[in-house]
C-alpha cells in the first residue's frame, strides 16, 4: 500500500542567493525556515526517521525511492505527528539501531504542488530538493511539474544526487 507519493531530486546548491532569486521569478513563495534535526533508524528496506523541529514538534517518516538514480523520481513515503519525541525515540531505539543523525537549516518554498527546500546541512554543505506531490494527477503529470521548474532554476542534471543526506554524510565520514 501507498501512503503518498511525490516525485523527487535532490542537488548540492552552489548559489542560493541566485537560486532565490530565480525562484521569486517563477513565483514561488517563501513558507519558512527552521532547523530540522532528523535521527534515522536501520532498517532492512527504505528508510525511517524521527524529524525534531522546535517550531512544530516532531514526525516520524518513513520513505522507499530508488538510488539507481540521480534522475527525477518518485518517492513514496509516509508521515506520521509524534509527542511526546522521547517516548517514541526510546520505543524505537529499543528494538532498532540509530544508524546517524542529520542536521539541518531548511528553508521551505513552494511552487503549485511542489516543495522546494533550501537546506544547510552540517557537515555537508547546501542543497536543494524538490518534492512534487503526485496526489491525484498521474506520476507523468507531477513529473511535468519538475521538469518545468527543473528548466525555470537552470539545475544541472549531471549534479543531482540519488542518495539522502544520510548516506553523503556516511561516505564523507569514511573518506
Amino acid at each position: 500500500m501507498v501512503g503518498n507519493q511525490n516525485i523527487e531530486i535532490k542537488a548540492p546548491l552552489p548559489n542560493r542567493d541566485l537560486t532565490e532569486t530565480r525562484l521569486r521569478e517563477l513565483g514561488a513563495r517563501v513558507c519558512w525556515t527552521r532547523t530540522q534535526v532528523d535521527t534515522f533508524y536501520d532498517v532492512p528496506h527504505g528508510w525511517l526517521k524521527i524529524r525534531e523541529t522546535s517550531e512544530s514538534g516532531s514526525e516520524l517518516i518513513s520513505y522507499v525511492r530508488p538510488i539507481d538514480s540521480a534522475a527525477p523520481r518518485v518517492s513514496d513515503y509516509d508521515v506520521l505527528p509524534i509527542e511526546p519525541t522521547a517516548t517514541w525515540k526510546r520505543l524505537l531505539e529499543r528494538v532498532l539501531p540509530v544508524t546517524a543523525q542529520v542536521k539541518k537549516e531548511r528553508t521551505l518554498w513552494m511552487y503549485k504542488n511542489t516543495r522546494i527546500h533550501l537546506d544547510q546541512v552540517r557537515k555537508l554543505g547546501q542543497f536543494l530538493e524538490l518534492e512534487t506531490l503526485v496526489g491525484t494527477r498521474s506520476p507523468e503529470e507531477a513529473r511535468r511539474e519538475t521538469d518545468s521548474i527543473l528548466r525555470a532554476l537552470e539545475l544541472d542534471s549531471t549534479t543531482f544526487l540519488a542518495v539522502p543526506y544520510l548516506d553523503l554524510l556516511s561516505r564523507k565520514r569514511s573518506d
